[in-house]
Formats: C-alpha cells, sequence, structure tokens
C-alpha cells in the first residue's frame, strides 16, 4: 500500500511538473510574442511621428512663399483696383465727384447717429 502512495505521489508530482513546465512554457511564448508585438507598435508610432514631423517641417519651409504668393496677388489687385479708378476718373470726373460727395453724405450720415433730440 506504500507502495502504491509513493507511485501515486511520483505520478503526481510528476505530472505537476510537467504542467508547471507546459504552463512555464507557453508563458514565455506569450511573453515573447507580446514584445514582439510591442515592438511592431512602437515601431509604427515611430514610423507615423517621422511622417508627421516631416509634414510639418514641409509646411512650416513652404509657408513663407505662400505668404510672399498671396502679398503679390495682393498688391497686384490693389494695384489694378486704383488703376481702374484712376481710369474711371479720367474719364468721367464729373460722375466720380458726384460719387465722392454722395458717399460722403451718407458716410456723414451713418455717423451723426440720425438721433437729433
Amino acid at each position: 500500500m506504500a507502495e502504491d502512495y509513493n507511485d501515486i505521489m511520483t505520478t503526481a508530482t510528476d505530472a505537476a511538473n510537467d504542467m508547471a513546465e507546459t504552463a512555464t512554457g507557453r508563458m514565455d511564448r506569450m511573453k515573447a510574442e507580446a514584445d514582439k508585438a510591442i515592438g511592431k507598435a512602437k515601431d509604427a508610432a515611430s514610423a507615423a511621428y517621422d511622417k508627421a514631423a516631416a509634414k510639418a517641417r514641409e509646411l512650416a519651409d513652404a509657408a513663407p512663399e505662400k505668404a510672399r504668393e498671396v502679398r503679390e496677388r495682393a498688391q497686384k489687385v490693389a494695384e489694378e483696383g486704383t488703376a481702374k479708378v484712376r481710369t474711371t476718373v479720367q474719364e468721367q470726373p464729373l460722375a466720380a465727384l458726384g460719387a465722392g460727395v454722395a458717399l460722403g453724405f451718407v458716410v456723414g450720415w451713418l455717423l451723426s447717429g440720425r438721433n437729433k433730440d
């Protein structure tokens, strides 16, 4: 009976050791897979950061050129408007004078507050 008990205990101990080794092996594989996934995530995040930083640098480098283009367009529009006004005043001086007087009257009327007590 003691031998049976010892055999059972030995078998149970061997089975427990096998299960522990199996569990340890699985945990090691799971840890390795998790480390691999974390590494891939870090690489992907780093690549995304590098791409965003490159795009930000590209936009920052292009900003002065865009500002210059906008300034040049605004200057061109202002020059064209001034030329049109000059031409209109030269071709129709009385109409331009009348428009100026009318505009002055309207602005004065609006600024006066129209409330006379």
